[in-house]
């Protein structure tokens, strides 16, 4: 016998419960039956509900009159719910009830919200709407999500959750208190629109954004509550799974519903979007963008979904929203979900857009309105590179010029496509290459990216039955996309957007190469937009798809190398393909997926490759450059176990960089490798207890990336390489500092305020990229154990106040990694050590220490010796001194057998110091 579809019960019996409601009192009967018709078992069930909710208004009135006089308000004369015992009524609907509660079973004190159904409401359907919920909320951890505790079931079988409780005030209320300007609100906005997206990234749908779901604290933070009436979009069974939004109750507040909602229609993501323009709406303008009188049915209709919203400027105070912010709004309020934002991710990029001073989506602003953005945030600029400034512009406006003329001479079709071909061979290949080469351009790809960006996209649409349009389209998306945000190029730092881009081209290639299986110029395009991506998703830690992304690019390239009439060029990508997969292999200090042997495997056919050029073109640049890399990334391999050996790949690899031509080797990129080989080089330095050599080294690799910062203080790379030196530079001083200590020479203490000096340099840069990227979880552990060793040094110092802060911030920024389920082997490894060298000792956390020390031994298949020292310290911490004895000897056992390598070295020395008791 077939079981009854309970969730589509559940739903139609939610919906006649509450059109029943609406009714009144004298006609609900009548109402209840027509509805359900034949249906005896929904019959009942609606009015086993009505039922409930008459008792439960009741027992509210009584709690309410028994408060009035004096007494203490109980809830249906029960005030414990399983080890928590309740307060007094925050709150309740038409389903459940928010109670502010506290622990009462002695472990230990704690304030909380708990919630479950009015007690007369337990019946099977809604036990499972409650469950659901549960589930929804056990999957959402965020700073600015509301915290599921606890959740159960009480003696009488009521099902509860147990939330973290927020004493703050509704967003509206908090932002007039303190009276925020208008950047303010929209900061604060933006910190709500994370926690919808990670709420999105979950597959969830909030579907009740409103003022009073989001309180915030006295501290600015803001938390989201109620998921109450939250749908998972993925299904509940397999046999579902190509359903992606379910119908559900219309369960919402009016005046911030989607016109989806109002209507009954599926809901998604869309409809989150739609809630949080209203709710912008309001915090900019002071006022909702609809009236809603009577509250029918009719009139939400005719109002939500009909009547187009007034500018927020129109309400607002003169001159407190500008253009920008109406475009930004009134995109997420459009009618029908495509026209609004795609995703809270575009609406959370407009808005920093806007506070950047960048152009926003949203405003379809002519060339002069990009232009105008651009001087505006670039005056001086213009002024040093005037030259630049106006062969950009006036390149741009004479293509745009020329796109008018051919679109009033030829159908719309012909004219896109050959725009299309003057922007990806022109502006995106021609203009982007010479404004690598000029330090401080980072603001005129910005302009770039956005007019090419929006171009791309409309003439995608006629790319239909045009083969070479779509091969120009897949080849200007992978192009725009490396503009965005591909670390190995000159990029504008926009992950996000680079990924999506990078997706358009593999879409548009992939369906070229299965029209055409051996169309060679298909499936150098695929392999491109396959490897590009690649690059991204391993620049954002997203290394295991970035690993088959590449191994597919570089299949493709190989095939391409070794069929008959091979060019150079094809062995090239082949060569640069196989670099790629040993970095996400195996490279060293960056989050690989931890196979040295892989990894070397890979750099050596890449060098194979890069041999077979050389043979037939001895000066290709190309080849030059990528033994030169090779060599690098081979010896930053070597350096884990054995430094000195590594020293003599890093001199190999400073030989090519030297060989090549003065006007490569001033180039950008180039640069970089050269400060990246110096800088690594003084770490092998480092480690062998060559202090001032590996300073020296570490000065020279400085003074080649300093310029770049100063030029561009926003250029998110130059920061990257600026801050790794600055670190490894404070890491000379700190080792050669316990060195002299440990040899009894010197006061430790003596050498902490040049450290100290150095490690506030790293902090402020430090500061900056993690404001860049709040959410990057590299850049968190990064900064978390960066806060540790500065209140070591602090403290050593007698700076105790300042050193307890920071070293109180700096565990919280490791414990919140820690936690992380995509956090990588590189930042698991700073929380460990972190989290077990910390002063004083009751910061320390010797479990979550341990932990992570273990995972990322693991992860690495015990072959870094780096790691198992992490482990063996973290075992110590632990009071576990034979279990990090046996870590030490297993790491010791990685090292090369000389006793001068592992007296004489860093690791070999905390190895062995570790052994002996």
């Amino acid at each position: 016998m077939a079981m009854p579809d309970l969730s589509a019960l559940f739903h139609q019996a939610e919906e006649i419960f509450q059109k029943a409601l609406e009714s009144p009192e004298a006609q609900r009967a009548a109402t209840v039956a027509t509805l359900c018709g034949d249906n005896t078992a929904l019959l009942r069930e609606i009015q086993s509900l009505l039922k409930a909710h008459a008792q439960e208004e009741s027992a509210t009135a009584s709690s309410k009159l028994e408060a009035g006089k004096g007494g203490i308000e109980t809830w249906s004369g029960r005030k414990s719910i399983g080890p928590y015992e309740i307060d007094r009524l925050i709150g309740h609907g038409g389903m459940s009830a928010v109670y502010l509660a506290h622990r009462a079973d002695g472990q230990f004190e704690q304030q909380v919200a708990l919630k479950l159904i009015d007690m007369p409401f337990v019946t099977s359907l809604f036990q499972e709407r409650f469950r659901q919920e549960r589930q929804i909320l056990a999957t959402l951890s965020h700073p600015n999500i509301a915290r599921m505790l606890d959740g159960g079931v009480s003696q009488d079988g009521e099902l509860y959750l147990v939330m973290e409780y927020i004493n703050g005030s509704s967003i509206q209320k908090y932002c007039a208190e303190h009276a925020l300007p208008v950047r303010g609100r929209i900061e604060l906005f933006l910190s709500v629109c994370l926690a919808v997206r990670f709420a999105h990234q979950n597959l969830v749908v909030h579907r009740d954004l409103k003022p009073d779901n989001i309180l915030v604290q006295e501290d600015g933070t803001a938390k989201l509550l109620d998921f109450g009436t939250a749908r998972l979009l993925t299904p509940l069974d397999s046999t579902a799974e190509s359903e992606l939004t379910r119908h559900g109750m219309h369960s919402f507040t009016p005046q911030y519903a989607s016109p989806e909602q109002v209507k009954g229609a599926p809901i998604s993501t869309a409809s989150d979007i739609y809630s949080l323009g209203v709710l912008l709406y309001l915090l900019l303008a002071g006022a909702p963008p609809y009236e809603l009188k009577s509250g029918t049915t009719d009139e939400m209709i005719r109002v939500i979904c009909e009547e187009q919203p007034p500018k927020p400027s129109t309400k607002a105070a003169k001159g407190a929203v500008d253009a920008d912010l109406d475009a930004i709004v009134l995109k997420a309020l459009r009618k029908e979900p495509p026209q609004r934002y795609s995703s809270v991710d575009q609406l959370i990029a407009d808005l920093q857009a806007y506070l950047d001073g960048q152009p926003v989506i949203a405003h379809q602003g002519s060339f002069r309105y990009f232009a105008v953005k651009f001087v505006r945030r670039n005056r001086r600029a213009i002024i040093a590179a005037a030259l630049l400034g106006a062969s950009i512009l006036t390149g741009m406006a004479g293509i745009l010029w020329q796109s008018r003329i051919a679109q009033r001479q030829r159908t719309i079709a012909e004219a896109r496509a050959e725009d299309l071909r003057k922007l990806s061979n022109q502006l995106l290949s021609e203009i982007d290459e010479a404004i690598q080469k000029i330090p401080g351009s980072t603001a005129a790809q910005r302009l770039l990216v956005s007019t090419i960006a929006e171009h791309l996209d409309r003439a995608a649409k006629d790319a239909s039955g045009d083969l070479q349009m779509k091969l120009d389209l897949a080849n200007a998306y992978t192009r725009l996309g490396n503009i965005q945000g591909n670390p190995y190029d000159q990029n504008i730092g926009d992950t996000q957007g680079a990924v999506a881009s990078l997706n358009k081209a593999i879409v548009h290639a992939s369906a070229l190469v299965s029209g055409q299986p051996d169309h060679a110029p298909s499936q150098q395009a695929l392999a491109w937009a396959k490897q590009s991506q690649s690059e991204v998703l391993f620049g954002i830690g997203r290394t295991p798809e970035a690993v088959t992304m590449m191994r597919d690019a570089a299949s493709i390239y190989e095939k391409l190398a070794l069929a008959p009439g091979t060019r150079t060029e094809d062995l090239f990508k082949a060569a640069t393909a196989y670099g790629g997969l040993g970095d996400e292999l195996g490279q060293a200090g960056v989050a690989s997926m931890g196979d040295p042997a892989g990894a070397l495997a890979a750099f050596r056919k890449s060098m194979e490759m890069d041999a077979r050029i050389l043979q037939s073109n001895p000066t290709f640049v190309h080849a030059l450059r990528g033994t030169a890399v090779n060599r690098m990334k081979i010896a930053n391999i070597e350096s884990e176990t054995d430094p000195q050996a590594a020293l003599k790949d890093y001199r190999e690899a400073l030989k090519g960089i030297e060989a090549l031509p003065p006007d490569v080797r001033k180039t950008v990129s180039i640069v970089r490798i050269e400060a990246s080989i110096l800088r690594k080089a003084g770490l092998a330095l480092k480690e062998t207890g060559r202090y001032q050599d590996a300073l020296s080294f570490m000065e020279k690799s400085r003074l080649l990336t300093e310029p770049y910062v100063k030029a561009d203080p926003n250029d998110i790379r130059a920061l990257n390489d600026f801050q790794a030196v600055m670190e490894n530079e404070a890491e000379c001083y700190e080792d050669r500092a316990e060195r002299i200590f440990a040899e009894g020479n010197r006061d430790r203490n003596a050498d902490a305020a040049e450290v100290l000096r150095v490690l506030t340099k790293v902090q402020t840069i430090s500061e900056k990229l993690l404001q860049a990227q709040p959410d990057n979880i590299s850049r968190k552990s990064t900064m978390g154990l960066l806060l540790i060793r500065i209140s070591l040094q602090q403290r050593r110092l007698q700076q105790t106040d300042q050193a307890q802060h920071l070293a109180a911030r700096g565990v919280s920024l490791l414990k919140s990694v820690g936690k992380q389920a995509d956090a990588q082997a590189s930042d698991l490894d700073a929380v460990a050590t972190g989290l077990t060298i910390v002063e004083p000792g009751q910061l320390r956390d010797a479990d979550l220490a341990l932990e992570c020390a273990r995972l990322i031994v693991e992860s690495s298949h015990h072959v870094k010796p780096g790691f198992l020292l992490t482990l063996a310290r973290a075992y110590h911490a632990a009071g576990q001194p034979e279990m990090a004895r046996r870590a030490a000897k297993e790491g010791l056992a990685l090292l090369p057998g000389s006793p001068t390598y592992t007296t004489g070295s860093r690791i070999g020395r905390e190895l062995r110091a570790l052994i002996e008791p």
